[in-house]
């Protein structure tokens, strides 16, 4: 939900590059935004890593001149895209070197049911 404090110190930031009003948004997202990492991350250490490397990247390369409305939206949609691509790369990481289809099958011991059908 954004508040007029939200939209006073969104204004103060794109018009002045005021450290201030990013320290407003920082100390404002930075918890949500981290229980946000910690649940898609399954980690907190990680999750608090993505979080403040956000907040760094995004102030470094003022990519905070994009928001349109929502400042808590626009840093959580930018959290959910990086955690996606954290996340990718596990997954296909976990999938067999040479074919890339996945874990191998193991093979198991048949059911009594099954390798009565299997000799009949």
């Amino acid at each position: 939900m954004q508040t007029s404090e939200d939209i006073t110190m969104l204004s103060a930031l794109k018009k002045d590059n005021r450290l201030e009003a990013y320290q407003y948004f920082f100390m404002r997202y930075y918890k949500p935004l981290c229980l946000k990492a910690c649940q898609m991350l399954g980690n907190v250490e990680r999750g608090k890593e993505v979080v403040q490397q956000l907040f760094i990247e995004v102030w470094q390369e003022r990519t905070y001149r994009k928001i349109a409305h929502s400042p808590g939206g626009f840093f959580y949609q930018l959290l959910y895209e990086r955690c996606l691509q954290l996340q990718q790369p596990a997954a296909t990481a976990a999938a067999c070197p040479p074919c890339k289809t996945g874990p191998a099958l193991v093979p198991q011991a048949l059911t009594n049911q099954l390798a009565v059908l299997l000799d009949s």
